[in-house]
């Protein structure tokens, strides 16, 4: 089939605050399935596409956004990514969604790794992304246990419209990658500066092997 991986991911975030509001097609849909905003607009669009999808066999992912909408959004069956921060994803467990927690201010790779200057990399989800910081959060949050068993996983992103090449790219993610693969397998693990340190340093020559430049910190 066109998906043999078995899981299609749909995207579906950031909606313009104005999509569709000059659209008479759309106007007439809301008027003909009794719906009110774009979210709405948004989540019934998600839940058609998902039926179709999971008709033929095939899981969907999305956002955090597709579940918005007063008509319920894209649909339970859906594995949802959260990426605002840990609240989304919180909500949208209790809600009764699988997640995968991937928090911009920890988990982004393109963030910038110090507030220097001289660091290249985006800031609009945080000042700065440190190593530190992609250990210091918990998948499931203190007081949210009773999501534990909605977290399917978390995930690392890294996003390359300012960053075009592997030159530039390998500094981004390295060593914040080995803090990512740290939390994800052990979610709960916390480690302190001096365990950060012997962290690099031992996967430093396996590092050096594959050619993988560092960040200057590193």
């Amino acid at each position: 089939g066109m998906f043999p991986m078995g899981m299609l991911h749909l995207g579906c975030d950031e909606l313009p605050p104005d999509a569709w509001s000059g659209s008479p097609a759309v106007a007439a849909l809301k008027a003909e399935h009794g719906l009110v905003t774009r979210d709405d607009v948004q989540g019934w669009m998600m839940a058609r596409l998902a039926g179709f999808l999971t008709q033929r066999g095939v899981k969907v992912a999305a956002w955090e956004e597709a579940a918005k909408g007063s008509n319920g959004g894209i649909g339970h069956g859906a594995l949802l990514f959260s990426w605002t921060g840990q609240g989304a994803g919180v909500a949208a467990a209790r809600a009764g969604y699988d997640v995968v927690m991937c928090p911009a201010q920890n988990v982004y790779f393109d963030m910038v790794h110090s507030a220097s200057m001289d660091d290249w990399g985006t800031a609009w989800a945080a000042p700065e992304v440190p190593l530190e910081q992609v250990m210091d959060w918990r998948p499931v949050p203190a007081g949210a246990e009773d999501i534990a068993d909605r977290v399917k996983g978390v995930q690392g992103c890294f996003w390359g419209e300012f960053t075009t090449t592997d030159r530039e790219m390998e500094p981004m993610v390295v060593p914040r990658i080995l803090g990512m693969a740290n939390k994800a397998w052990d979610v709960n693990d916390s480690v302190d500066g001096t365990g950060l340190r012997a962290l690099v340093q031992a996967y430093g020559p396996l590092l050096d092997r594959i050619g993988w430049q560092r960040h200057k910190g590193a």
